[in-house]
């Protein structure tokens, strides 16, 4: 069966609504889907749907945004127990956090000269109960005619190094895999190609994560490489770990779409996420 288990709607740094993301999933053949908004998982009852009346099969889904020191290592969450109430603080958490962080990143942005308010970014918002993205902070720059666009905004403005860079409240791939482990989730560390590390050190941090739970490592990826996609997987074969896959869709479009790379997911991993 064809899947794409990374795909973003405005419910944090996507622009495609559910219907949208739904309806282009379906158009490209996608079987099963799921949404993982950062964050958050608001999307997925409408997802689930929707997905339904389309005989699509919804996995619900999230990408924490885990950080190692600076090093991104976010993680996709699957099916996890969302009464689980270790794993709803830990959301609860993770937007509050996301709040404290866009205040020092505002903070930062007004020693350069950058003059936004926290309204500016919550009016970039399209659910009010959603983690606040540092992509809202640059679509709000972008208005404010800081840039030409968010993502001019951000390479000028938000990410590493530049002037608006912050981590605060980021968690620890540690804690977030044992967190989703321990409410029945399945933890993949996503887009490992993307990694900025050794691969040597990055060997060691996969060993340490799997004590904590870890099931799934996303060698199937968008701007994966050949080479890279055949890396992963091997790693993944050594390592115990299962496959997982997806577009990283943001913005619904020929150049990262639905459905693309060809996902198709193994037996033993349906077993885990399609509950």
């Amino acid at each position: 069966m064809k899947a794409d288990l990374h795909v973003h709607t405005l419910y944090s740094d996507g622009t495609a609504t559910p219907e949208e993301i739904v309806a282009r999933a379906k158009f490209n053949g996608v079987e099963i889907l799921s949404v993982t908004d950062h964050d958050n998982m608001l999307a997925s009852e409408d997802v689930s749907r929707l997905c339904r009346a389309q005989n699509i099969i919804s996995v619900a889904g999230a990408e924490i945004s885990a950080y190692e020191g600076s090093v991104k290592l976010h993680t996709m969450c699957y099916s996890p127990d969302t009464s689980n109430s270790l794993f709803r603080n830990f959301l609860k958490e993770l937007c509050a956090g996301a709040l404290t962080r866009t205040e020092h990143i505002l903070s930062n942005l007004k020693k350069c000269g950058v003059l936004l308010a926290l309204e500016d970014i919550a009016a970039e918002q399209f659910c009010k109960s959603s983690p606040m993205h540092v992509m809202h902070v640059a679509a709000a720059g972008a208005k404010k005619c800081y840039a030409g666009n968010r993502f001019e905004f951000f390479n000028k403005y938000l990410a590493y190094g530049k002037a608006g860079f912050c981590l605060d409240c980021r968690p620890a791939p540690e804690r977030t895999v044992e967190i989703i482990t321990a409410a029945g989730g399945f933890a993949s560390v996503a887009h490992p190609g993307r990694v900025e590390m050794n691969a040597t050190d990055f060997r060691k941090l996969i060993s340490r994560l799997k004590d904590c739970g870890l099931k799934g490592i996303e060698a199937v990826y968008s701007t994966h490489t050949y080479s890279e996609t055949a890396y992963y997987k091997e790693l993944a074969k050594e390592t115990g770990l299962l496959v997982t896959g997806g577009s990283d869709t943001h913005i619904v479009s020929d150049k990262r779409d639905i459905g693309k790379p060809e996902f198709h997911p193994a037996k033993e991993l349906l077993q885990q996420i399609v509950h």
